[in-house]
């Protein structure tokens, strides 16, 4: 009997040293695994560490090892731009293992987001805990941006002056601050961050747009004192040239503005000539109207289109020479970046007509009235969501506008919650979409249509083909008119046929009725100018337009209507008496009621605009109900 128990016993202990040296097996397999990630996140290789991660967390239980990886797979996913996953991955952490390294990731992780209050509470605890330089400075450049959004400027400007102690490149850093003091401020708090930040260089830029200030409320001697406080002090900033111009400009008589004139720049030779006088009948409209009964303006116009000429000096020509109270233009992309910088540092309100990404940012003298991608995007995707379409799927040309509007309708769909099926491509020269639709339905199969394209066309309320519902509710195609109508016969004669299709403000022409209207009852598309629209100011914007120049106008005379009616509107206000007065106007602007849908601007100095949907019936562009 003690002999049974006694081998019992050792079997026993055998099990048990055999499951002990199988736990470290697995153990020192586990620690191996989370240094080969760490390797190939290293060398860069983010993909396969990812991978091997992953694998990791899966079959590990929680322990400090995997909080490890973790954070690790967090950072992975910032690098990539994948904020989500980088949340999910860096909540379920559990508290246990939570150190300031997961904290400063996932407060990171979800400023990116967007998600900027909870990023700031995890964030500012952070400053009194011994992070590593590098993460330090990723800190510093979230409590950045999330205090931007909080509008909490001044603790913006605190964290940027924390991290020039650490930058490699004080020039980026300067710039962004320079775009705080420059646009974002009030004046008690410009004076506070001069206050502040005395003998450094983000203090010298408030005093330089202290004086700025003062210059454009026209009083130059004020602007002066700050001037020479400037250059009392030794510390070096970037901005010295433009402190100097500016000191030059306080020398100059008071009334230096001519309150009757607006400056406007176009292309009016060139290949652009026939848009830019497009515009300038809508803006000679306008002004035509308003001289009728009001105090007479004039508009200056220069040329964009003269060789050797920049944007940047027509403006200071306009500023200097004309005086003129503000800027309308420039149409053409290329040349509203600079213009704007320019229009900004002479302090004079500029209402830009371009599309040139991120303009109106460029300061608070920047404002822009015109249709934008994401004003296109944001209003297809309310629509379709709103109808029911949870699922998306993308038809897209092989070019800017494709590539920019693709991006941007991801986004905004992410925003809003919907599902995104596919994006597939198609050369911008292709007439035959055949392989590109059959991609959108996931068939790889020869598909044989029972009836040629003309009995389609023939019978089409009649057409019952056998064909699988589209793996999507809605197909976006951010093209033109001349291309849709291409494609549009294609989608019914391959077999998507029961989705809503989606498409930008370039679907708005008579052509695309003519070329293929039968084919598009369920497509929806977006445009700011509508000419059959029952608006008052629409109606009477057609009349005077037909009765002057005895032809329709377009969108372009519409937005020249627009931006000329507005700033005349703005002159008129005998409160109105530099530009300062006019720019504030123009911020506190709200109920305008603009022929292209303008209401008024945002923070930015971005037309808010209602936008029309329209659709396809009875042989007509109408407007969706």
């Amino acid at each position: 009997m003690k002999r049974i128990f006694c081998l019992n016993l050792v079997g026993i202990l055998f099990v048990s040293l055999l499951l002990s040296f199988s736990a470290i097996s697995v153990v020192a397999a586990e620690v191996t695994e989370l240094e080969q990630g760490q390797k190939l996140f290293n060398e860069g290789d983010l993909n396969q560490a990812l991978a091997v991660l992953r694998g990791f967390i899966q079959h590990a239980p929680d322990s400090i090892e995997t909080a490890q990886a973790s954070a690790l797979i967090g950072r992975i996913f910032l690098q990539q731009h994948n904020y989500a996953d980088a949340i999910l991955y860096l909540q379920r952490i559990p508290t246990v293992f939570q150190n300031p390294e997961i904290m400063l990731l996932l407060g990171n992780s979800l400023v990116k987001a967007g998600k900027f209050q909870a990023g700031l509470k995890l964030l500012q605890p952070l400053l009194r805990e011994p992070l590593r330089s590098s993460d330090k400075v990723m800190l510093y450049q979230a409590l950045t941006v999330a205090s931007i959004e909080q509008q909490q400027f001044l603790l913006a400007l605190f964290y940027l002056q924390q991290q020039l102690s650490f930058s490699t490149n004080p020039a980026e850093i300067l710039a962004q601050s320079h775009q705080l003091l420059q646009n974002r401020l009030s004046d008690a708090d410009l004076a506070e961050a001069a206050f502040m930040w005395q003998e450094t260089a983000i203090g010298q830029d408030a005093r330089l747009q202290q004086a700025r200030r003062a210059l454009v409320q026209q009083q130059p001697d004020q602007a002066r004192q700050y001037l020479e406080k400037l250059f009392a002090s030794s510390v070096t900033f970037p901005y010295w040239q433009e402190a100097e111009l500016l000191l030059q400009r306080t020398n100059t008589d008071n009334g230096w503005l001519n309150r009757d004139s607006i400056g406007v720049l176009l292309p009016l030779s060139g290949r652009y000539a026939s848009y830019g006088e497009l515009v300038k009948k809508g803006l000679e409209l306008a002004l035509l109207e308003h001289n009728k009964t009001r105090l007479p303006v004039r508009f200056v116009y220069y040329d964009t289109a003269i060789e050797g000429v920049t944007t940047a000096q027509l403006i200071s020509s306009l500023t200097d020479d004309d005086k003129v109270m503000a800027v309308i233009g420039p149409l053409i992309g290329k040349d509203a970046g600079e213009a704007a910088r320019r229009a900004q540092q002479e302090m004079v309100p500029m209402l830009a007509l371009a599309q040139t990404e991120g303009l109106p940012e460029i300061g608070t003298f920047v404002f822009r009235d015109t249709l934008t991608a994401e004003q296109q995007v944001k209003a297809l995707v309310d629509y379709a969501m709103a109808a029911g379409n949870i699922s998306f799927s993308i038809l897209r040309p092989e070019n800017h506008l494709g590539e920019k509007m693709t991006k941007l309708f991801v986004a905004e769909l992410q925003r809003a919650g919907g599902e995104l099926i596919d994006i597939v491509s198609y050369p911008d020269d292709r007439t035959d979409f055949k392989k590109q639709i059959q991609k959108l339905l996931w068939e790889d199969r020869e598909i044989k249509i029972p009836r040629t394209k003309v009995e389609i066309e023939e019978e089409e309320d009649a057409l019952e083909l056998e064909y699988p519902l589209p793996p999507f509710h809605a197909l976006f195609i951010p093209d033109y008119a001349d291309r849709i109508g291409q494609i549009a016969p294609q989608l019914l004669f391959y077999g998507i046929k029961d989705a809503t299709l989606l498409g930008i403000n370039g679907w708005n022409s008579p052509e695309l009725v003519q070329q293929a209207g039968r084919f598009l009852k369920k497509a929806v598309f977006v445009d700011t100018f509508y000419s059959e629209s029952k608006k008052p100011e629409v109606q009477r914007f057609m009349e005077l337009y037909r009765q002057y120049y005895k032809e329709e106008p377009t969108i372009l005379g519409a937005q020249g209507f627009d931006a000329a009616t507005l700033l005349l509107q703005i002159l008129d206000d005998p409160e109105v008496g530099n530009r300062n007065d006019l720019r504030r106007k123009m911020v506190d602007l709200s109920d305008y009621r603009g022929v292209t849908g303008t209401t008024g601007f945002d923070l930015y100095g971005e037309a808010i605009k209602q936008l029309y949907l329209l659709h396809i019936e009875r042989g007509k562009i109408v407007e969706l109900k």
